[in-house]
């Protein structure tokens, strides 16, 4: 059921949804803050930030703006547009950043591309 007052919507089973106007839809997914945050795997996890969408199995969102963790285990903590699209990926900050390599990492800065 969605809470009316925040527009939040736990869907998935043993989901759990804070912030405001967030969706936690996978089985054991969690947005735990912020505003129009998305979790949509199994245990896919958002923790704050605006606008970010963790989809793969395992992924987490710690902050940050607008970010993507589609890959398996992958991970954003935080910045703005960055994306891990691989398996393992992962991004710690920083811009418009694409993790889409296997194991692949970017520690930060702009418009980087580890593939």
């Amino acid at each position: 059921d969605i809470n009316w007052e925040s527009g939040n919507c736990p869907s998935g089973d043993g989901a759990v949804t804070l912030g405001y106007k967030s969706s936690a839809s996978g089985t054991y997914s969690s947005v735990t803050g912020g505003k129009s945050n998305r979790a949509t795997n199994i245990y896919a996890s958002v923790s704050g930030g605006l606008y970010n969408t963790a989809s793969g199995e395992y992924s987490s969102i710690s902050g940050g703006n607008f970010n993507v963790a589609s890959g398996l285990y992958s991970s954003v903590t935080g910045g703005l547009d960055n994306r891990a699209t691989n398996n393992y990926a992962s991004v710690s900050g920083g811009r418009d950043n694409a993790a889409s390599g296997l194991y692949s990492s970017i520690s930060a800065g702009n418009s980087n591309v580890a593939s």
